[in-house]
């Protein structure tokens, strides 16, 4: 039997030697919850610090999400009463350095107030706050502060940007030249939870705020039905072959690794897995938003072939040696990405090979598409990791400095990582898409 598998007896519990699941295959809450050993081992050891901060906030706002969720879909009151602490902290600070720090953070914030309100707990001065401050990010970074530009000046306001990347000018070479980047991607998202947040809570912004926002949505919801498409089997890839000519995806026609290898693109090569990974929450954020809007339809397609995509052609389940691995890229293809990247360092591996972006399953939000519990159960039960396994998702590494907590490989060693494994699985398998607009506890 592969490890992969598990056996349930009648009146026992088995979890690897653990006690997370019974014969009914319910996960024992308060095994994972706030009062567990792991939790306290992990979650309570960094959740009480400035996760805002430049060395954390980029990091923090991944790992942290899949929990942030299962707190309150678990109704673990001490854990969202821990997350409350965290953002009335964070409400008198400074944002991290480096727009792209403060987007992923701030996108924590937005997910955290939007489920408040979905899940029917009552604001507190400080997530009001917060709101307000959410929606001058995005009013200020709208209009009036730079957005970066490959090749030229940067622009006054991210919209002044897309307008240009939209536009027929022939901005072609480099392909990613016009590229809509990660950051615009994480405007869209707070913007919509912002804009959920305001359909169920009587919070005035103001009139240029409120509009703001709102446009920041259609915009968001306009860039997917221009750089989105149905593939021929029912899946959905964005921005296909826009990111060609980027160092990062030079190498990936090439399988295997060596000292000296020459660019081999792909054309038509979708976004990798690693960075894709974000998408699924995104899009629940904008499915939030629109509710019975005239983009829902089209919102609950993309997101259920997004779904079909992840399954079918990106999450590789080898039975074999019982753990789960990612295809590089979103299309399905497996070449090398990142080769030689700045952050790898010196070290035998100069860049991702074929699986080597599989690592960001311990901290994704892949289990927040339709119908993966039973994929994520698999990837629960195959802790404790073999090494093989720890050092496939490792990779080449980073040289970025982390939490101590975070650092590759402890973290999936330290207990970390299988927690958020078990409220990944747990989320996947009680967090629905339909049921988005109607909980509350």
């Amino acid at each position: 039997m592969s490890r992969s598998c598990i056996i349930f007896y009648v009146g026992m519990i088995f979890f690897w030697g653990c006690e997370y699941v019974g014969a009914d295959e319910k996960i024992q809450v308060e095994l994972i919850g706030s009062s567990s050993e792991l939790w306290h081992d992990t979650i309570d050891k960094v959740i009480k610090s400035p996760l805002w901060s430049t060395r954390d906030a980029y990091d923090s706002a991944h790992i942290l999400m899949v929990t942030l969720h299962f707190s309150f879909v678990a109704n673990d009151k001490n854990a969202i009463r821990s997350f409350e602490n965290l953002f009335a902290r964070f409400s008198t600070q400074e944002l991290a350095f480096g727009q792209l720090n403060q987007v992923h953070w701030l996108y924590l914030t937005s997910r955290y107030l939007a489920l408040k309100c979905q899940f029917g707990y009552p604001f507190n001065s400080a997530d009001r706050y917060l709101i307000h401050r959410l929606s001058s990010y995005i009013y200020t970074k709208w209009l009036y502060l730079p957005s970066f530009q490959w090749g030229r000046y940067p622009f006054v306001g991210t919209k002044a940007r897309l307008d240009f990347i939209l536009s027929p000018q022939d901005i072609s070479y480099p392909s990613y030249y016009k590229a809509v980047t990660d950051f615009e991607l994480f405007i869209f998202a707070i913007a919509a939870d912002l804009k959920f947040i305001l359909q169920k809570k009587d919070i005035e912004l103001g009139k240029e705020n409120t509009q703001t926002i709102k446009e920041v949505v259609n915009y968001a919801f306009k860039i997917l039905m221009v750089r989105g498409v149905f593939t021929s089997d029912d899946g959905w890839l964005f921005q296909q072959g826009i990111w060609t000519d980027h160092p990062d995806y030079k190498y990936s026609g090439h399988l295997l690794i060596s000292p000296s290898l020459k660019p081999k693109k792909q054309r038509n090569i979708a976004e990798d897995s690693s960075h894709s990974h974000r998408w699924p929450l995104w899009l629940r954020s904008l499915s939030l938003s629109e509710e019975s809007g005239k983009y829902s339809e089209l919102i609950n397609k993309i997101y259920m072939a997004l779904s079909f995509q992840f399954k079918n052609h990106v999450v590789v389940i080898d039975d074999e040696a019982g753990y789960l691995k990612l295809n590089n890229y979103m299309d399905g293809s497996n070449g090398i990405y990142r080769y030689k990247y700045q952050t790898i360092g010196k070290n035998k591996q100069s860049g991702y090979k074929s699986y080597a972006l599989s690592g960001i399953l311990g901290e994704s939000w892949y289990p927040f598409l339709d119908n993966v519990d039973l994929i994520f159960r698999t990837y629960a039960l195959s802790y404790p990791l073999p090494e093989d396994a720890i050092k496939l998702y490792v990779g080449p590494n980073t040289t970025r400095i982390r939490n101590p907590l975070y650092q590759w490989p402890a973290f999936f060693t330290n207990g970390f990582a299988k927690l958020i494994a078990m409220h990944a699985w747990y989320v996947s398998k009680n967090y629905k898409i339909k049921q988005l607009s109607n909980i509350s506890h």
